[in-house]
């Protein structure tokens, strides 16, 4: 569906990464065009896990962000800045599950790999990097806006990472701001 003239952003104006119609990047972003010619939407990043906590070893963290209802969750993108195995892979140990609170509905299936999102990969070797990892289509975030984040390791070594959660949120006034950042400051003291 054209809805008028194309969309010239960081999604297709890019040197490392070609802009063909049919392949998978191409069709998630005709499922993003509403989000990307919305001007009442802002982008937001989520970092998890918070304040630079590290996922145990055999062992898993579970951290829940607040997000603006009717946010749309479009991306993911994943590092691991120490690596702590021997080869570099930490993210073939690490594996997340993002929950949408409000429908307890999974974002994925089962557990998926980090590495399907890492944002450098141990070997470039045989790989391509098209980062962000874009969903297929937008989550749509209902109230009261809260995503649980689950990051399990399976390495014998404690991982510090980081998951970064893409969201367009509704841009709203300031004053509507400064509330929603103040029940967030309170939400995460608790």
């Amino acid at each position: 569906m054209q809805l008028g003239k194309d969309i010239v952003d960081g999604f297709v104006y890019s040197a490392s990464q070609l802009y063909h119609q049919v392949n998978y990047r191409a069709n998630v972003l005709a499922q993003m065009e509403v989000l990307r010619r919305a001007s009442a939407m802002r982008c937001r990043e989520y970092v998890i896990p918070k304040n630079g906590t590290t996922v145990p070893a055999y062992s898993q963290i579970e951290q829940s962000i607040t997000v603006q209802p009717g946010s749309y969750v479009w991306g993911l993108t994943w590092s691991s800045p120490f690596n702590v195995t021997d080869d570099g892979t930490d993210g073939n140990y690490l594996y997340i599950q993002v929950t949408d609170a409000c429908t307890e509905t999974p974002f994925f299936s089962d557990y998926i790999l980090a590495n399907t999102f890492a944002a450098t990969p141990a070997s470039t070797a045989n790989q391509i990097v098209r980062n962000p990892a874009l969903l297929a289509q937008p989550r749509l975030v209902g109230a009261p806006g809260k995503l649980d984040v689950e990051l399990y390791n399976s390495y014998s070594v404690d991982m510090s990472c980081q998951l970064v959660i893409l969201v367009a949120e509704p841009a709203i006034s300031p004053d509507q701001m400064q509330q929603f950042y103040e029940r967030q400051r309170i939400e995460e003291m608790l």
